[in-house]
């Protein structure tokens, strides 16, 4: 897949992802050692295309607003919603949506790579479904040892394309073993999950899809070490109990 604003690198040894041309290029995708989702058993999933082409994940937080990684950001999107396949572009249920406008965190990238999400408004809102429903976002932030599910497109870990959305259990991880692993850019913006010795992981066409913890959106894939799926490291996401203000406020007044 082509990579669209990724930040999966690696920088003086530490794990980034995305650092130089990286956030400006595009983004793959794969959840690691997951298995294909129930289909349609995450409704909020949303699917970002440019030009015809998968690039970043989604989540549908209101009839007319799509969350995602701010480093997905780009000029005009093609909004999937109710997909299992990507490759199904008229399967029962879905819709492509097209967007009016996008609105980065103005804090994005201060400091690097924090406060990673932005807001996509839909150019029309979208009627709930059994196969489209938005989320609510998590009003409490993740504790360790929650579990949360990761879900997204892309290639997996033995180089093939997933034929249908991959879906992945994973942990928070504490505070402190985050801010070990990724100390140069760590942020109040960002919590870890992931890491375990099971390899699960997401991967960077992930990026901007949801971590649904006791059944509310709790994160967004953001970033995490080049290599995914290694032992015992996790990736980082974008902590949307801090922004919980800012969402409500930019879809109220937009």
């Amino acid at each position: 897949m082509t990579t669209a604003g990724n930040p999966w690198g690696c920088f003086l040894g530490y794990l980034i992802l995305g650092v130089t041309g990286s956030l400006a290029s595009g983004g793959g995708g794969d959840i690691i050692n997951g298995e294909d989702c129930s289909p349609h058993s995450q409704p909020w999933q949303a699917a970002l295309f440019t030009e015809n082409e998968f690039f970043c994940g989604g989540v549908l937080v209101h009839p007319q607003w799509v969350l995602s990684a701010a480093h997905c950001f780009q000029d005009s999107y093609t909004i999937g919603l109710g997909l299992h396949s990507l490759e199904a572009s008229q399967e029962p249920g879905s819709q492509m949506m097209e967007a009016s406008f996008s609105i980065q965190h103005p804090e994005y990238n201060k400091p690097f790579i924090a406060n990673d999400l932005m807001l996509i408004k839909l150019k029309e809102s979208v009627s709930g479904s059994d196969t489209i429903r938005n989320i609510s976002i998590a009003s409490q932030c993740p504790a360790a040892g929650d579990s949360c599910l990761v879900s997204g497109w892309g290639q997996l870990i033995d180089g093939r394309q997933p034929q249908v959305l991959q879906c992945v259990n994973i942990s928070v991880v504490p505070e402190e073993i985050c801010n070990a692993f990724y100390a140069p850019v760590y942020h109040h913006s960002m919590f870890c999950a992931g890491g375990g010795q099971d390899r699960k992981d997401s991967c960077k066409g992930d990026s901007g899809g949801p971590l649904v913890c006791n059944g509310s959106l709790q994160g967004l894939v953001s970033f995490g070490q080049a290599q995914c799926g290694l032992p015992y490291v996790p990736g980082v996401y974008t902590n949307l109990c801090k922004f919980t203000d800012w969402i409500q406020k930019t879809i109220q007044d937009s």
